[in-house]
Protein backbone atom coordinates (compact mmCIF):
# COMPACT_ATOMS: atom_id res chain seq x y z
CA UNK A 1 0.00 0.00 0.00
CA UNK A 2 1.38 3.50 -1.31
CA UNK A 3 1.54 6.00 1.46
CA UNK A 4 1.14 9.40 1.87
CA UNK A 5 4.10 11.65 2.75
CA UNK A 6 3.36 12.75 6.64
CA UNK A 7 6.25 13.90 8.27
CA UNK A 8 4.16 14.21 11.60
CA UNK A 9 1.87 11.97 11.31
CA UNK A 10 4.60 9.26 10.91
CA UNK A 11 6.48 11.46 14.10
CA UNK A 12 3.90 10.07 16.54
CA UNK A 13 2.82 6.53 14.60
CA UNK A 14 6.94 5.74 15.23
CA UNK A 15 6.43 6.37 18.94
CA UNK A 16 3.07 4.58 19.31
CA UNK A 17 4.72 1.41 17.36
CA UNK A 18 7.49 1.30 19.71
CA UNK A 19 5.02 0.95 22.74
CA UNK A 20 4.35 -2.29 21.89
CA UNK A 21 8.03 -3.09 22.93
CA UNK A 22 7.90 -2.04 26.21
CA UNK A 23 8.69 -4.54 28.76
CA UNK A 24 6.73 -4.27 31.77
CA UNK A 25 7.94 -7.35 33.95
CA UNK A 26 11.32 -6.92 33.94
CA UNK A 27 12.06 -3.45 32.55
CA UNK A 28 13.43 -1.17 29.58
CA UNK A 29 12.58 -2.43 25.72
CA UNK A 30 12.31 -5.10 23.51
CA UNK A 31 13.82 -4.68 19.90
CA UNK A 32 12.81 -7.48 17.95
CA UNK A 33 9.73 -6.91 15.76
CA UNK A 34 9.22 -9.13 12.60
CA UNK A 35 7.61 -8.40 9.31
CA UNK A 36 3.89 -9.28 11.16
CA UNK A 37 4.46 -6.52 13.50
CA UNK A 38 5.05 -9.16 16.40
CA UNK A 39 7.30 -8.59 19.26
CA UNK A 40 9.45 -11.51 19.47
CA UNK A 41 10.65 -11.48 23.59
CA UNK A 42 13.70 -12.69 24.18
CA UNK A 43 16.70 -12.00 26.91
CA UNK A 44 18.81 -9.40 25.99
CA UNK A 45 18.31 -5.44 26.37
CA UNK A 46 20.43 -3.84 23.97
CA UNK A 47 22.09 -0.68 25.35
CA UNK A 48 21.86 0.97 21.70
CA UNK A 49 18.20 0.03 21.60
CA UNK A 50 17.46 1.37 24.80
CA UNK A 51 19.25 5.10 24.62
CA UNK A 52 17.77 5.48 20.83
CA UNK A 53 14.12 5.03 22.34
CA UNK A 54 14.64 7.26 25.32
CA UNK A 55 15.82 9.90 22.73
CA UNK A 56 12.66 9.19 20.50
CA UNK A 57 10.23 9.15 23.90
CA UNK A 58 12.54 12.70 25.24
CA UNK A 59 11.42 13.87 21.54
CA UNK A 60 8.09 12.86 21.59
CA UNK A 61 7.63 14.73 25.06
CA UNK A 62 8.88 18.09 23.70
CA UNK A 63 7.00 17.67 20.55
CA UNK A 64 3.95 17.98 23.65
CA UNK A 65 2.52 14.05 23.25
CA UNK A 66 2.01 13.33 27.15
CA UNK A 67 2.27 9.73 26.37
CA UNK A 68 5.93 9.98 25.81
CA UNK A 69 6.42 11.45 29.29
CA UNK A 70 5.90 7.51 31.04
CA UNK A 71 7.79 5.64 28.37
CA UNK A 72 11.19 7.96 29.17
CA UNK A 73 10.89 7.90 32.73
CA UNK A 74 10.83 4.05 32.36
CA UNK A 75 13.72 3.70 30.29
CA UNK A 76 15.90 6.28 32.22
CA UNK A 77 14.88 4.21 35.51
CA UNK A 78 15.85 1.08 33.33
CA UNK A 79 19.48 2.47 32.32
CA UNK A 80 20.87 3.75 35.60
CA UNK A 81 19.44 0.78 37.81
CA UNK A 82 20.03 -2.11 35.18
CA UNK A 83 22.52 -0.98 32.97
CA UNK A 84 25.18 1.02 34.34
CA UNK A 85 28.60 -0.83 35.09
CA UNK A 86 30.49 -0.74 38.18
CA UNK A 87 32.83 1.34 35.87
CA UNK A 88 30.07 3.98 35.63
CA UNK A 89 29.50 3.84 31.71
CA UNK A 90 26.93 1.84 30.65
CA UNK A 91 26.59 -1.78 28.72
CA UNK A 92 23.80 -4.66 27.34
CA UNK A 93 22.25 -7.16 29.00
CA UNK A 94 22.88 -10.00 26.87
CA UNK A 95 21.97 -13.26 28.21
CA UNK A 96 21.15 -12.38 31.65
CA UNK A 97 24.25 -10.77 32.94
CA UNK A 98 25.79 -6.99 32.10
CA UNK A 99 28.02 -7.26 28.39
CA UNK A 100 31.73 -6.90 29.37
CA UNK A 101 31.24 -4.76 32.02
CA UNK A 102 35.18 -3.80 32.46
CA UNK A 103 34.99 -2.20 28.22
CA UNK A 104 33.58 1.04 28.03
CA UNK A 105 32.06 0.99 24.47
CA UNK A 106 32.37 4.34 23.26
CA UNK A 107 30.03 4.47 20.26
CA UNK A 108 27.12 3.37 22.49
CA UNK A 109 27.80 5.35 25.61
CA UNK A 110 27.61 8.44 23.51
CA UNK A 111 24.21 7.85 22.25
CA UNK A 112 23.24 7.23 25.93
CA UNK A 113 24.96 10.80 26.68
CA UNK A 114 22.73 12.61 23.33
CA UNK A 115 19.23 10.51 25.09
CA UNK A 116 20.02 11.99 28.30
CA UNK A 117 20.46 15.16 27.44
CA UNK A 118 17.60 15.29 25.27
CA UNK A 119 15.48 13.73 28.14
CA UNK A 120 16.59 16.62 30.41
CA UNK A 121 15.96 19.18 27.88
CA UNK A 122 12.54 17.69 27.50
CA UNK A 123 11.80 17.68 31.07
CA UNK A 124 14.31 20.39 33.14
CA UNK A 125 15.63 17.61 35.34
CA UNK A 126 19.36 18.60 36.41
CA UNK A 127 20.01 15.46 38.06
CA UNK A 128 19.84 13.89 34.22
CA UNK A 129 21.64 16.42 32.90
CA UNK A 130 24.22 16.03 35.78
CA UNK A 131 24.35 12.62 34.72
CA UNK A 132 24.47 13.07 30.73
CA UNK A 133 27.49 15.45 31.69
CA UNK A 134 29.51 12.79 34.13
CA UNK A 135 29.41 10.45 31.26
CA UNK A 136 30.31 12.62 28.53
CA UNK A 137 33.52 13.62 30.45
CA UNK A 138 34.29 9.85 31.69
CA UNK A 139 34.20 8.60 27.86
CA UNK A 140 36.71 11.93 27.46
CA UNK A 141 38.58 10.88 29.69
CA UNK A 142 39.17 7.06 28.68
CA UNK A 143 38.91 7.49 25.00
CA UNK A 144 40.91 10.47 23.83
CA UNK A 145 44.46 9.76 23.70
CA UNK A 146 45.82 13.31 23.37
CA UNK A 147 44.69 16.28 20.97
CA UNK A 148 41.31 15.42 19.67
CA UNK A 149 42.26 18.02 16.78
CA UNK A 150 44.50 15.48 16.04
CA UNK A 151 44.12 12.18 17.65
CA UNK A 152 40.06 12.10 17.63
CA UNK A 153 38.16 10.08 19.40
CA UNK A 154 38.76 5.88 20.19
CA UNK A 155 36.18 3.68 19.64
CA UNK A 156 36.70 1.79 23.06
CA UNK A 157 38.67 1.64 26.36
CA UNK A 158 39.55 -1.16 28.61
CA UNK A 159 38.99 -4.77 28.69
CA UNK A 160 36.20 -6.44 26.88
CA UNK A 161 35.09 -9.77 25.19
CA UNK A 162 35.33 -10.05 21.37
CA UNK A 163 33.31 -7.75 19.21
CA UNK A 164 32.22 -6.06 22.26
CA UNK A 165 32.70 -2.85 20.35
CA UNK A 166 31.54 -3.79 16.76
CA UNK A 167 32.18 0.10 15.59
CA UNK A 168 35.79 -0.26 15.95
CA UNK A 169 38.50 1.13 17.60
CA UNK A 170 39.20 3.90 14.43
CA UNK A 171 35.95 5.12 13.36
CA UNK A 172 35.02 8.16 12.00
CA UNK A 173 31.27 7.04 13.33
CA UNK A 174 32.19 7.58 17.00
CA UNK A 175 33.37 11.06 16.36
CA UNK A 176 30.30 12.31 14.53
CA UNK A 177 28.44 10.97 17.08
CA UNK A 178 30.59 12.45 19.74
CA UNK A 179 29.65 15.99 17.61
CA UNK A 180 26.02 15.16 17.83
CA UNK A 181 26.43 14.74 21.37
CA UNK A 182 28.04 18.53 21.77
CA UNK A 183 24.70 19.34 20.12
CA UNK A 184 22.66 17.53 22.89
CA UNK A 185 24.41 19.10 25.80
CA UNK A 186 24.45 22.22 24.78
CA UNK A 187 20.69 22.09 24.47
CA UNK A 188 20.24 20.77 27.74
CA UNK A 189 22.27 23.95 29.46
CA UNK A 190 25.83 22.60 29.62
CA UNK A 191 26.79 25.01 26.64
CA UNK A 192 29.19 26.85 28.82
CA UNK A 193 31.27 23.49 30.14
CA UNK A 194 31.79 22.58 26.25
CA UNK A 195 34.71 25.25 25.57
CA UNK A 196 36.05 25.15 22.12
CA UNK A 197 35.20 21.32 21.34
CA UNK A 198 33.14 21.89 18.07
CA UNK A 199 35.80 23.73 16.50
CA UNK A 200 37.87 21.11 17.36
CA UNK A 201 35.83 18.34 16.06
CA UNK A 202 35.68 20.69 12.84
CA UNK A 203 39.22 20.75 12.74
CA UNK A 204 39.88 17.07 13.17
CA UNK A 205 36.96 16.69 10.42
CA UNK A 206 38.33 18.62 7.69
CA UNK A 207 41.96 17.10 8.48
CA UNK A 208 41.30 13.73 8.56
CA UNK A 209 37.85 12.52 7.99
CA UNK A 210 37.02 14.34 4.61
CA UNK A 211 38.71 13.64 1.13
CA UNK A 212 39.02 17.24 0.02
CA UNK A 213 39.72 15.79 -3.60
CA UNK A 214 37.19 13.48 -3.51
CA UNK A 215 34.23 14.89 -1.31
CA UNK A 216 33.90 11.61 0.55
CA UNK A 217 34.09 11.16 4.29
CA UNK A 218 35.81 8.40 5.50
CA UNK A 219 34.65 6.42 8.80
CA UNK A 220 36.92 3.37 8.28
CA UNK A 221 40.44 3.49 9.54
CA UNK A 222 42.99 0.70 9.54
CA UNK A 223 45.76 1.43 12.25
CA UNK A 224 44.91 4.78 12.93
CA UNK A 225 42.66 8.14 11.99
CA UNK A 226 45.70 8.87 9.67
CA UNK A 227 45.52 5.53 7.42
CA UNK A 228 42.04 5.88 6.16
CA UNK A 229 40.78 2.14 4.73
CA UNK A 230 41.25 2.77 0.26
CA UNK A 231 41.89 -1.05 -0.01
CA UNK A 232 39.99 -2.56 -2.82
CA UNK A 233 36.61 -3.66 -2.06
CA UNK A 234 36.52 -0.47 0.95
CA UNK A 235 33.24 1.80 0.67
CA UNK A 236 32.60 5.19 2.22
CA UNK A 237 29.10 6.15 3.42
CA UNK A 238 27.57 8.38 1.38
CA UNK A 239 25.05 9.14 4.44
CA UNK A 240 27.65 9.60 7.05
CA UNK A 241 28.64 12.84 4.85
CA UNK A 242 25.00 14.39 4.95
CA UNK A 243 25.14 13.91 8.69
CA UNK A 244 28.69 15.70 9.42
CA UNK A 245 26.90 18.13 7.30
CA UNK A 246 23.89 18.48 9.42
CA UNK A 247 25.19 18.15 12.88
CA UNK A 248 27.47 21.41 11.77
CA UNK A 249 25.25 23.70 10.66
CA UNK A 250 23.50 23.01 14.31
CA UNK A 251 26.58 24.81 15.89
CA UNK A 252 26.39 28.79 14.46
CA UNK A 253 29.73 29.76 13.46
CA UNK A 254 30.88 26.06 13.28
CA UNK A 255 29.62 25.47 9.17
CA UNK A 256 31.64 23.96 6.99
CA UNK A 257 32.73 26.32 4.36
CA UNK A 258 29.75 26.42 1.92
CA UNK A 259 31.69 25.20 -0.98
CA UNK A 260 32.48 22.14 0.87
CA UNK A 261 28.72 21.45 2.23
CA UNK A 262 27.57 21.97 -1.38
CA UNK A 263 30.47 19.54 -2.99
CA UNK A 264 29.18 16.55 -0.24
CA UNK A 265 25.62 17.25 -0.97
CA UNK A 266 26.28 16.83 -4.53
CA UNK A 267 28.86 13.98 -4.41
CA UNK A 268 25.42 12.32 -2.47
CA UNK A 269 22.91 13.56 -4.80
CA UNK A 270 25.10 12.69 -8.29
CA UNK A 271 26.01 9.27 -7.01
CA UNK A 272 23.83 7.90 -4.41
CA UNK A 273 20.13 9.42 -5.20
CA UNK A 274 18.38 7.19 -7.95
CA UNK A 275 16.16 8.37 -10.64
CA UNK A 276 12.90 6.98 -8.35
CA UNK A 277 14.37 8.48 -4.93
CA UNK A 278 16.40 5.20 -3.57
CA UNK A 279 19.38 6.49 -1.91
CA UNK A 280 21.74 3.83 -2.43
CA UNK A 281 24.58 4.84 0.49
CA UNK A 282 27.89 2.54 0.05
CA UNK A 283 30.36 4.75 -2.65
CA UNK A 284 32.91 1.82 -3.80
CA UNK A 285 36.14 3.83 -3.72
CA UNK A 286 37.86 1.49 -6.45
CA UNK A 287 34.96 1.75 -9.05
CA UNK A 288 33.82 5.15 -7.79
CA UNK A 289 29.99 4.73 -7.26
CA UNK A 290 27.55 3.44 -5.21
CA UNK A 291 26.02 0.15 -5.18
CA UNK A 292 23.98 -1.57 -3.14
CA UNK A 293 20.87 -1.77 -1.52
CA UNK A 294 18.88 0.96 0.33
CA UNK A 295 18.68 1.50 4.52
CA UNK A 296 15.68 2.86 6.42
CA UNK A 297 18.82 4.95 8.12
CA UNK A 298 21.03 5.84 5.20
CA UNK A 299 17.10 6.77 3.76
CA UNK A 300 16.50 8.63 6.59
CA UNK A 301 19.72 10.86 6.72
CA UNK A 302 19.06 11.88 3.26
CA UNK A 303 15.59 12.79 3.19
CA UNK A 304 17.00 14.86 6.47
CA UNK A 305 19.72 16.19 4.88
CA UNK A 306 18.32 17.51 1.27
CA UNK A 307 15.44 18.95 3.41
CA UNK A 308 17.71 20.94 5.35
CA UNK A 309 19.87 21.77 2.00
CA UNK A 310 16.83 23.25 0.72
CA UNK A 311 15.44 25.36 2.94
CA UNK A 312 19.55 26.48 2.70
CA UNK A 313 19.96 26.87 -0.66
CA UNK A 314 16.97 25.55 -2.70
CA UNK A 315 17.34 23.82 -5.83
CA UNK A 316 18.41 21.09 -7.14
CA UNK A 317 18.08 19.93 -3.12
CA UNK A 318 14.49 20.75 -2.75
CA UNK A 319 13.98 17.79 -5.71
CA UNK A 320 16.18 15.53 -3.88
CA UNK A 321 14.25 15.94 -0.76
CA UNK A 322 10.87 15.33 -2.64
CA UNK A 323 12.03 12.32 -4.14
CA UNK A 324 13.50 11.01 -1.60
CA UNK A 325 10.97 11.22 0.75
CA UNK A 326 9.13 9.84 -1.78
CA UNK A 327 10.75 6.65 -1.67
CA UNK A 328 11.00 6.20 2.02
CA UNK A 329 7.23 6.59 2.58
CA UNK A 330 6.22 4.21 -0.40
CA UNK A 331 8.87 1.93 0.38
CA UNK A 332 9.65 1.33 3.80
CA UNK A 333 6.76 2.17 5.87
CA UNK A 334 4.17 -0.71 6.21
CA UNK A 335 0.61 -0.61 6.37
CA UNK A 336 1.12 -1.33 10.10
CA UNK A 337 3.11 2.06 10.46
CA UNK A 338 6.36 -0.14 10.92
CA UNK A 339 9.64 0.62 9.09
CA UNK A 340 11.21 -2.46 6.89
CA UNK A 341 15.31 -2.20 7.65
CA UNK A 342 16.12 -2.55 3.49
CA UNK A 343 14.85 -2.86 0.36
CA UNK A 344 16.33 -2.95 -2.81
CA UNK A 345 16.54 -0.51 -6.18
CA UNK A 346 12.53 -1.72 -6.83
CA UNK A 347 11.26 -1.20 -3.65
CA UNK A 348 11.25 -4.87 -2.52
CA UNK A 349 12.05 -5.30 1.26
CA UNK A 350 15.45 -7.15 1.50
CA UNK A 351 15.09 -7.42 5.26
CA UNK A 352 11.55 -7.17 6.46
CA UNK A 353 12.48 -6.97 10.52
CA UNK A 354 10.96 -3.64 11.47
CA UNK A 355 13.04 -3.50 14.96
CA UNK A 356 16.74 -4.96 15.63
CA UNK A 357 19.44 -5.03 17.81
CA UNK A 358 20.72 -1.72 16.17
CA UNK A 359 16.87 -0.51 14.64
CA UNK A 360 14.72 1.48 16.91
CA UNK A 361 13.81 4.46 13.98
CA UNK A 362 15.55 7.28 15.62
CA UNK A 363 16.89 7.78 12.46
CA UNK A 364 13.42 8.25 10.86
CA UNK A 365 12.30 10.20 13.77
CA UNK A 366 15.29 12.56 13.20
CA UNK A 367 13.92 12.88 9.97
CA UNK A 368 10.70 13.63 10.60
CA UNK A 369 11.70 16.62 12.45
CA UNK A 370 12.95 18.15 9.61
CA UNK A 371 10.52 17.31 7.32
CA UNK A 372 8.20 19.19 9.61
CA UNK A 373 10.37 22.35 9.51
CA UNK A 374 10.47 22.07 5.65
CA UNK A 375 6.89 22.21 5.19
CA UNK A 376 6.28 24.95 7.17
CA UNK A 377 9.40 26.95 6.32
Amino acid sequence: MKQKNDFSGHFEGILRYWERCRDREHGGFQHLIDSTGTVLPGPNKVILIQARLLYNYAEGIRAGFDFCRDHADHLYAFLTSSLRTPGGWYTSIMDGRLFSPGGLDTYMNLFVVLAMARYAQATGRADVREEAWRLFRLIEEKTIPGDLRTDGVLGCWGEGERGFAPIGKFAGNNVLHYLEALVCLRDAGCAAQLGNRVFDVREFFLSRILDPGEFVTFDVFREGFHDPDRRPGAYVSMAHGLEWFGFFREWPGAELPEATERAILGKALQNAVQPNGCFMDMFYLTERQCAGHASFWTQSEAVKAFGLAARLFGEPYGDAFRRTANFYFEEFLDADGGVFSSVDHNGVATSRMKGHAWKADYHSLRMCLEGMRHETA
